[in-house]
This record gives structure tokens, sequence and C-alpha cells, in this order.
């Protein structure tokens, strides 16, 4: 979750089902309490090191549980050279080697200029109401092409996507009308997944606090469209977590995106139709995989059926898993 503030914020995160968080905060005093915070959670912290090096907590800092440094926002909205940010990550690493470093980006086609810098990359996309959906994944791809090109030492760098979690009516705009709402449950639910099947190896949402100051976990409904994909990644994180990536099953019609996480002993199909139309799936395609998360484990009864076929509806998210199969010798 980006923009924690104070330590007390951290807990209702954890009991959420979040493991990470990104903090704007600068001062080391409140950072080294967000790390004492962070540690009895057992969460990870990304932050800015600037006012850290040099300080009285430079030392100390270096045993934070940080998952990684937060070397800038958007250089290329700021006009920041790729040297600048070079220059930034060589200041960072000359003074903590051990910890990574990580910046974020505003979309993916900067990353063919920045994507050799750091040890992690970030982008933030938030298409609600102004891109469609699926959007997020491409720049999700792009991010993950530019670090295969550019990064030869780290070509399979990660890269962890920023969700969207704020209505754009709350932020200036150059549209006249303004347009923006909050994203859905289920918008929430395809930008998460399809940037995990677009390689994303970590998700953020944006933001914690909104314009008036108020917190997302006191929103209850709103809350709850988080709280409940978090709940689900942790379900998968087994697999998700330096898992393998395989194929989708053969007879999937290619307009859908999808893949197989396998790791920890279990195998998870993740499949989404990121178009605007139904697309055609043959439930046989997906003989011995079982849906999760649905009110019914019948592949036919998480599709729509229509005149006896079955139809996968427009952002529509399906996690399945492979039956096991026991058996005793």
């Amino acid at each position: 979750m980006y923009g924690v503030g104070a330590p007390e914020e951290l807990a209702p995160l954890k009991r959420g089902g979040f493991n990470c968080f990104q903090t704007y905060a600068g001062d080391p005093a409140l950072l080294a309490a967000l790390a004492a915070e962070a540690e009895k959670q057992g969460m990870k912290m990304v932050a800015s090191p600037d006012q850290v090096i040099g300080s009285t907590y430079a030392a100390a800092a270096k045993g934070w549980p940080m998952l990684a440094w937060y070397l800038y926002d958007e250089p290329e909205v700021h006009k920041k050279t790729l040297a600048y940010m070079e220059q930034l990550d060589k200041r960072v690493k000359d003074w903590d080697p051990a910890q990574p470093t990580t910046f974020v980006l505003s979309s993916g086609l900067p990353a063919f200029t920045y994507g050799a810098v750091a040890d992690a990359l970030m982008v933030d996309w938030y298409p609600v109401l102004h891109f469609r959906l699926e959007s997020v994944g491409y720049q999700v791809n792009l991010v993950k092409e530019a670090a295969k090109k550019l990064d030869i030492k780290r070509p399979d760098k990660p890269v962890w996507a920023v969700l969207q979690a704020f209505d754009w009516m709350e932020y200036p705009q150059l549209r006249n009308p303004p347009a923006g709402r909050f994203p859905t449950r289920d918008e929430v639910r395809f930008m998460t997944y399809i940037s995990v099947l677009r390689g994303a190896g970590g998700i953020f949402y944006f933001t914690l606090r909104n314009t008036k100051g108020e917190l997302l976990y006191d929103q209850p409904e709103r809350w709850a469209f988080y709280e409940k994909t978090a709940w689900e990644l942790n379900h998968l994180l087994p697999a998700l977590d330096g898992g393998e990536r395989l194929p989708a099953p053969e007879g999937l019609d290619a307009k859908l995106a999808a893949g197989i996480v396998k790791g920890g002993g279990r195998r998870f199909l993740i499949m989404t139709n990121p178009t605007e139309r139904p697309v055609l799936v043959k439930p046989e395609v997906l003989d011995g995989w079982r849906p999760l998360f649905e009110e019914h484990r019948d592949v036919r009864l998480a599709l729509k059926e229509y005149k006896g076929h079955w139809w996968m509806m427009p952002y529509k998210v399906l996690v399945l898993e492979k039956r096991r199969r026991f058996l005793l010798f």
C-alpha cells in the first residue's frame, strides 16, 4: 500500500493481508519508528534514504526491514536525466550495498530510458476512467521488456505494479469537464490479476490516504475491494512467490490472458478476459481444474451460459486450482 504516514497505520494493513508498504515520509526519526513497527508486524517497507544518509540513523537504517530504498518518484515527469538517476542509485548503493533500490515510472515507455537503473522497477498506471482497464497490463509488460533489453546483468529484475485506489476527481485535470470515480471491486480485481499475468512480481495500491486525509481502511465498502484481493493473493502466494510460470492449457481462446503458476506443491490457473466483448470458453479445456474464490466449484457455473455455450465476460477473472489426487498404495 502506498502513502503510509504513521506507525499506527501498519497494524490495520497487516490485518487486511498486506505485507509491504511505501511511505513518502523523509524524516529519519519517523522512518525509524515505521521500521520498528514494520519489524513488529512482519512487513517490508519502501522509503526514501535521502535524509537518512549522513544522519545519526544512517548505521541503524541498514538493518531496517526494507523491501527497497526508493530513489525517486516519476523521474521522467520531473525531467530527470538518466545520468541523474544513475548517480542517485550509486549514492545509495555506496552507502547501503546490501539493500535493493527502486523507483516508480508513470508509464511503461520511459522504462526504455531508465530501465537499467536500480534493482527493481515500479510503474503506476491509473486507468479509471481515463483509459481502458487492460492498459494496466500493457504498461507492466512494457517495463518488463525494457528491463530485459537494457539491463544485461539483471534482465529479470522485478517489476512492481502500483494500481489505482483513488478517484481522479480528487485531483486537478486537463479534461474539461473532469472525469473520474473510484474503481469498483471487479476493476480492482482485474487490474491486479492482469498485472500478475503480464509479469508483475508485486502489487501496490495508491493510495492509503485520500486528499481529504481519510484513510482507506476507514471506508469499509471500498477497503473490502482491496482486502479481499489481498486475501486471494495470499492464498496464491506459495506459487506466486518464486514459483514457476507455465503456459495456459491448450484450447483456450488466444484473446484471453491466462497462465499457470506452480509452487508449494500446488498449481493455479489465472485467466481473465481483457477485451470488451465476451469470449467463448470450452469447459472441457478446463477439465481437472476447479474455480477458487467463486460461489460454485463447477467451472460452467463460473462462466456465462448462452444457448448451450459458455462465455467469459469482459474483465472477468477466474482463478482455478488443479485438482489434487491423493493415492494410497
